[in-house]
């Protein structure tokens, strides 16, 4: 359990130190906000594109093999992308086709790691949350210190993250390679990805969101998605925006909170009676966040940083708790189905909600929106859940 909870979270570790000096790097080139949203947009889609393409895939075994493919072509890609950087050919075109194919990898990666969790951990809830600490966002607790130090000693911060997610594909490999030996002829299923049955098989995973056992926490899910949109973009304006702090290091320190949120709010779910409350009181902060940033106005930046740490903590017990709610019942033969369905609505909706923030933020009261959203989402989450204990409690009411 322990082997496989950190091999995944440095394969995380990789991809996360490239994200976060990538998205400076880019926004300095090509000075557009829209763009970075782009760039955001992508990163979400297409991380969701591979995702659904590995649902099936992730439920007929072999998984070790199968991420340790997955890691082989992320070396790939790194070797390639730090070829072209040295060669000066690494324009804006080429970063947006590169980012697309990568992290469609690491969609896909996210897929196969939660089943290795799962099947290590013995629960399919729990996994769902030790998945979500060793991934990419839970990765950028690490990977932000990093990237906060590497523009302290070297202006080329794009190369030396290209260099450790190298490093970081080669050591993962290495693991799973002592991994695949002692396991031998255990291993069982087969390695067929079925390109002739792709988009039904992707059809197949986005359909397992709606199974009737997951409800009504799946339709939850997605309220909650809708509600905290656009963090990375909030993120970005504001490190751009502020002068408090070097940009490069405050864009990369924001998402050291996002990451500490996921390590900090996962015990808060050990205890299932208490899990509910919790996040009663994360809708609520949620609500107050909204209220708090109207008030305080477009240019109170120090106010603003405060509240997007808040919100990462908001986001971050959400997903555990909504993960942990929805797969806890989901069925084994289709958990990797129904992780890809979830990783497609999160994408679908976060991608989509970083190019709206993105154009929103770009307008005057477009700040002022995206709090009416978040005092709006706060309300609507609390009102549920409270609906959703109030019939739980009436149904476990004897009859007579």
């Amino acid at each position: 359990m322990r082997a496989t909870f950190s091999t995944i979270l440095l394969s995380s570790l990789g991809s996360t130190v490239l994200w976060l000096l990538l998205v400076p790097s880019f926004a300095a080139q090509t000075q557009s906000d829209s763009l970075v949203g782009l760039l955001g947009m992508e990163r979400q889609v297409l991380g969701v594109v591979g995702a659904l393409l590995v649902g099936v895939w992730a439920d007929r075994g072999l998984i070790h093999r199968k991420f340790a493919l997955l890691q082989g072509l992320q070396l790939v890609l790194a070797v390639v992308f730090l070829l072209t950087t040295w060669l000066g050919t690494a324009g804006p075109d080429f970063v947006l086709v590169w980012t697309a194919v990568r992290f469609a990898l690491v969609g896909a990666s996210s897929v196969l790691a939660y089943r290795l969790l799962a099947d290590a951990s013995g629960s399919s809830s729990q996994g769902a949350v030790l998945q979500m600490v060793t991934s990419p966002q839970g990765a950028m607790v690490f990977a932000a210190v990093i990237c906060a130090a590497v523009p302290a000693w070297t202006s080329r911060t794009l190369v030396v993250a290209l260099v450790f997610d190298l490093a970081a594909s080669v050591l993962v490999l290495s693991l799973l390679a002592r991994r695949l030996e002692r396991r031998g002829a255990t291993d069982t299923g087969g390695f067929d990805l079925g390109w002739g049955n792709v988009l039904a098989r992707g059809a197949d995973a986005v359909k397992s969101y709606w199974l009737p056992q997951l409800w009504p926490w799946n339709l939850l899910q997605i309220g909650f998605l809708v509600s905290l949109s656009g963090m990375m973009v909030y993120a970005s304006v504001l490190a751009e925006a502020q002068d408090l702090v070097p940009t490069g290091i405050a864009f990369s320190g924001a998402w050291f909170f996002y990451g500490l949120a996921f390590w900090v709010t996962a015990p808060l779910l050990r205890r299932p009676a208490l899990a509910q409350r919790w996040a009663l009181v994360f809708a609520a902060v949620l609500t107050g966040c909204g209220v708090v940033s109207a008030v305080s106005g477009r240019s109170a930046f120090a106010v603003h940083m405060a509240l997007y740490v808040v919100l990462t903590f908001v986001n971050a017990y959400w997903i555990h708790f909504t993960n942990a709610r929805i797969l806890e019942p989901a069925p084994v033969d289709r958990l990797g189905q129904v992780r890809a369905s979830m990783i497609f609505y999160l994408g679908v909706v976060f991608g989509l909600g970083e190019q709206f923030v993105g154009l929103l933020l770009e307008i005057p009261s477009g700040l002022l929106l995206v709090d009416m959203l978040h005092v709006a989402g706060g309300i609507a989450l609390a009102g549920a859940l409270l609906v959703i204990r109030t019939r739980s409690r009436r149904t476990l009411v004897p009859a007579g």
